[in-house]
């Protein structure tokens, strides 16, 4: 084995074992329930499983490259029909869950009646009927060739004598490449211009913008007053305790030492201010948890924008490449290398999602840390041992119960 089919073999045992645990954890990590509640984790999950899909492919094909047996010809066939299949998935989740991104940072009110999961599950169903109807065409442009006449392996390429090979690819190419990266591209443009406009707001107005209630009254109006009310109750409550302290010099010692009893008392707070500081607490509460969220939906943005971003960087010069060298008749030498290269670029696209969810969500990051932490492994076989031993002393409970009765009497009687 020459020292480029080395290499080329090392990187596809690389790329498979990458793939493989960070498509498996991705998985796992946005069924949880902590990461569910994102609009675009179905479309992450779905996205994961077609790259497992893919990278289980790619096995297969290392395992061929390692000489052994099993690329029959319906093992060819099949794996160049579920290739295509789990590229165009990619391609349409990477597409389907930008989308959302930009429903969710244009129209951010009506994004929870835009985005709900039966609609999230009709377009997965709906994509997955269409790539397994028209990628169905793959088995008659595909031929297989027996590679020895000992045994029954074959070689699986493009029939270029059939007519309908051009067609196939010229739709395969447009449905994967050309429209999904043409509005990926043009989504990603927009959700940036978006982003900068907002963060170039905020850096004008740096402090709070005033808001008006209910009653006409701005945000910080109504602040002014409140705290003016709470400053002439704070005086009133000054003053009556003054008079109270004065009035207790007219009476009796014995009445004197009962109310003085009483100092360490809870003092009464007027309904005014109890009502004024429950305002201030709801107010700063809801303030709070607005910020959490804008702040929580800023961090998702950022980390599909960089996802997508990458889709594109890996997934590009493969698909332009490919494209070209389909459109020339007479393909010059070096293009084929050039897609060759270009190709093993392409397979990296398939493991490389779990790192850039790792690196820019933080979320993601911290229910990964959570997953393969020995806490949640100790936690678990802890409530796994306390329900067996809750089952086992409800069985004792209720086998008592279930005694029959002359048998308790006689044990009471012994």
């Amino acid at each position: 084995m020459t020292l480029p089919a080395q290499l080329q073999l090392a990187y596809y045992i690389t790329i498979a074992l990458t793939g493989l645990i960070g498509n498996t954890t991705t998985i796992f990590v946005f069924s949880q329930r902590r990461l569910r509640s994102l609009r675009s984790s179905f479309f992450l999950t779905c996205l994961a499983i077609t790259d497992l899909i893919f990278i289980l492919i790619l096995v297969l094909a290392l395992l061929d490259e390692l000489q052994i047996p099993i690329m029959t010809a319906p093992v060819c066939v099949l794996t160049i029909y579920f290739s295509h299949i789990a590229s165009f998935l990619s391609s349409n989740f990477t597409l389907a869950y930008t989308t959302h991104r930009l429903i969710a940072v244009f129209f951010p009110m009506k994004s929870t009646t835009f985005l709900k999961q039966r609609t999230n599950r009709f377009l997965a169903l709906t994509l997955l009927t269409f790539a397994s109807i028209f990628y169905s065409l793959s088995f008659p442009v595909t031929t297989t060739t027996l590679r020895s006449n000992t045994t029954n392996v074959v070689h699986c390429e493009e029939d270029r004598h059939n007519k309908i090979l051009f067609p196939f690819l010229f739709f395969d190419t447009l449905f994967t490449f050309i429209i999904p990266f043409t509005m990926i591209t043009c989504m990603n443009l927009a959700i940036v211009y978006k982003l900068q406009g907002k963060f170039a707001y905020v850096r004008k107005t740096p402090t709070m913008p005033q808001s008006t209630n209910s009653s006409g009254q701005s945000a910080s109006d109504s602040v002014q007053s409140s705290q003016m009310n709470s400053t002439n109750n704070n005086s009133e409550t000054h003053c009556l305790v003054h008079q109270h302290n004065r009035s207790l010099l007219a009476v009796r010692p014995t009445d004197q030492y009962k109310s003085g009893s009483n100092r360490f008392a809870p003092s009464i707070v007027p309904p005014l201010q109890r009502r004024t500081s429950m305002y201030y607490t709801n107010a700063s509460f809801r303030i709070r948890s607005t910020q959490c969220r804008a702040t929580a939906s800023a961090k998702t943005t950022k980390m599909l924008l960089a996802a997508s971003t990458v889709f594109l960087v890996f997934n590009l010069p493969y698909h332009l490449l490919l494209f070209c060298f389909l459109l020339n008749q007479h393909q010059p030498p070096w293009m084929l290398n050039a897609v060759n290269i270009a190709r093993l670029w392409f397979f990296a696209s398939f493991c490389v999602n779990f790192f850039v969810y790792a690196i820019c969500g933080q979320r993601f990051r911290n229910e990964v840390v959570r997953l393969f932490s020995c806490s949640v492994i100790c936690r678990y076989f802890n409530i796994r041992y306390q329900s067996k031993s809750q089952d086992r002393q409800d069985s004792i409970y209720l086998s008592h119960r279930l005694k029959p009765s002359s048998l308790t009497r006689l044990s009471q009687s012994n």
